[in-house]
């Protein structure tokens, strides 16, 4: 069957009848919200300078998502990005999870806390890094202290964290994980050695629904997978739109979408800049980190995106 028409038949169910209302509490949040993890087009980094997303290119990025999701999720609050929850509430957007990347960052966590207090039917949570711990960018106790103050201003707000999935299973972070209000992990089939050019999609889905599983048995939380996919390109390393559509046609299919268990589409546009960004810092080959988007850089959609049932704006 086409991958295209596989994806529309499986999904149908899934949050086809969301209606643009307030964020509610964190298991209607979960269940009733397509979220995709969103970096606009116009922010970039090259050679360690960042180029500030402008709100002109947000909202048309905004714009463009908006049929097809109602939820965002961000991963900094600074270089034009603290710009993403006021243009998201005036396009309609049921509920945005921000990201601070930096959480020894006190403009972040300003930003994030106006905000959460100027918006509060919108912010649904927080996360405060990304895959830090793991590149060894900040310690726990960091995580925990720009939690603190954000729970002081805003008690009520959920606040988590996100790493590679391993992390949540090794000893010395299950404090950590479960002090949080929610888990948001990354799991990636395409970095595991297992994963080749030939590895069929559906392996890929084996392994995210093994450890989805894995995160309810160890942790009595909510689970919000925040990355997950297969990129569209290189081609010569395997990737293609095909096996990108036909990874998420398999994976919600099987997922089981709940009050306590979702994910989100990884991400929305291709971002060429980050094979050269990546190599700076991390050995190996990066270029397929530049393909990872349901849109293409210049707006396209991919096969994906087109089979998503739209969603919508009133």
């Amino acid at each position: 069957m086409n991958p295209v028409i596989l994806v529309l038949i499986m999904i149908t169910f899934w949050l086809a009848p969301v209606q643009n209302t307030q964020a509610g509490p964190l298991p209607d949040l979960i269940q009733q919200t397509r979220f995709i993890a969103y970096t606009p087009r116009s922010f970039s980094i090259a050679g360690g300078k960042v180029t500030t997303a402008t709100e002109a290119a947000t909202r048309k990025d905004l714009t463009l998502l908006r049929p097809s999701f109602n939820g965002l999720i961000t991963y900094s609050a600074t270089s034009g990005l603290e710009a993403i929850p006021q243009i998201a509430h005036e396009l309609g957007y049921r509920a945005v999870i921000l990201g601070i990347w930096d959480p020894l960052s006190e403009t972040e966590i300003d930003n994030v806390i106006h905000a959460a207090q100027k918006y509060p039917a919108l912010i649904g949570a927080v996360i405060i890094g990304n895959e830090g711990l793991y590149t060894r960018r900040y310690l726990p106790q960091d995580v925990q202290k720009a939690r603190q103050r954000i729970k002081k201003e805003c008690p009520t707000l959920a606040v988590t964290t996100s790493e590679p999935f391993f992390l949540y299973f090794e000893k010395e972070y299950s404090q950590f994980f479960t002090s949080h209000d929610l888990l948001m992990p990354n799991i990636h089939p395409v970095f595991e050695k297992w994963f080749t050019a030939d590895t069929p999609p559906r392996q890929g889905v084996d392994m995210v629904m093994q450890m989805a599983e894995k995160f309810k048995t160890t942790y009595h939380k909510p689970l919000l997978i925040k990355e997950t996919g297969l990129p569209s390109g290189p081609k010569d390393q395997g990737f293609s739109p095909e096996r990108q559509a036909l990874f998420w046609s398999e994976l919600l299919k099987r997922f089981p979408f709940s009050s306590n268990q979702s994910l989100a589409c990884f991400e929305a546009f291709d971002a060429p800049w980050k094979p050269q960004e990546m190599a700076t810092t991390l050995p190996g080959n990066h270029a397929s980190e530049a393909f990872w988007g349901f849109f293409t850089h210049d707006g396209k959609g991919k096969q994906v995106v087109d089979s998503l049932p739209k969603i919508h704006a009133q």
